[in-house]
């Protein structure tokens, strides 16, 4: 397993992706996670930055092993219009990812939101519906699209029993479940389930709680015992399931909190502090 640096930090901190990946290479990484939204997202972005971005990626031999699809609040949203424009947003966010040169995509916000007025049921088949047909139209693109619990109430993917269940009934050889285990320290799921997940398990994030806010805080911080997490991923082979499919094996450091409109004063310094506590934590996860 190798570490990836997720670039929401940099968002976070009202960074662009130039400089965001341009951190990455100076700490040396070759590994990150795109976060598509704010100065990133693909569908603002000019033209320019856009080849700006691929410019750096490829300088720098960076791989591009996840594009985070963070704009996908209304994936599950009751007026159909709302959940169409996020089908739209994420079909611009594949289209970079490929241009980057990867193929991994992650639908954020736990496949989207409860809405009021709206019964959990129909919540879910909405949430099916459309990232089901997002999956769909990835298949012949050699995408991977990936679905993440989260860990509250207001999100429809909540649990790892609704994270196991999501992956069954779109039933696509190309959704998996993505593994934050800040998220699931807040749902008080130890590792061992996991083993549900196991068989199709590809990608790993590593973020900070205190235990009942998910701060996405400097790692080492809050509550989070990673190093149980991740050894356990490593078990259940996480490793083979990616090889078997080409991809490398990473666990990335997320950190700034989109959802709660946070605020990071030095992303930097985030990322290096985080560095010098997995050289302790993780000494066997390597940039």
């Amino acid at each position: 397993m190798k570490l990836a640096l997720n670039t929401l930090v940099y968002e976070v901190g009202n960074k662009g992706p130039e400089e965001s990946l341009r951190s990455a290479a100076k700490y040396g990484f070759k590994y990150i996670e795109y976060a598509g939204i704010r100065k990133g997202n693909p569908q603002t972005m000019s033209a320019e930055q856009k080849k700006e971005a691929i410019r750096i990626v490829k300088d720098n031999g960076i791989h591009s092993t996840q594009m985070l699809l963070v704009a996908t609040k209304d994936t599950a949203h009751p007026d159909k219009k709302k959940r169409d424009a996020v089908f739209d947003y994420m079909k611009t966010c594949a289209e970079f990812q490929m241009e980057l040169g990867g193929r991994q995509l992650l639908v954020c916000w736990g496949g989207g939101l409860y809405e009021l007025g709206v019964s959990p049921e129909q919540s879910w088949l909405y949430m099916l519906e459309n990232v089901g047909r997002f999956a769909e139209w990835c298949l012949d693109k050699n995408l991977l699209v990936g679905i993440e619990l989260d860990p509250h109430v207001y999100f429809i993917c909540n649990n790892t029993y609704k994270l196991a269940k999501a992956v069954e009934d779109i039933g696509l050889p190309n959704i998996y479940p993505n593994i934050d285990v800040g998220h699931l320290v807040i749902t008080r799921e130890e590792p061992a389930q996991l083993e549900k997940l196991k068989s199709r398990m590809l990608h790993v994030h590593l973020s900070e709680t205190e235990s009942f806010a998910h701060t996405n805080s400097i790692l080492g911080t809050g509550a989070v015992p990673f190093r149980q997490y991740v050894d356990k991923c490593i078990d259940l082979g996480i490793e083979e399931n990616c090889a078997k499919i080409g991809e490398p094996c990473v666990a990335g450091i997320e950190m700034g909190s989109e959802a709660s409109g946070g605020f990071v004063e030095d992303p930097d310094f985030w990322v290096e502090e985080s560095l010098k506590f997995l050289e302790k934590e993780l000494p066997h996860v390597k940039r």
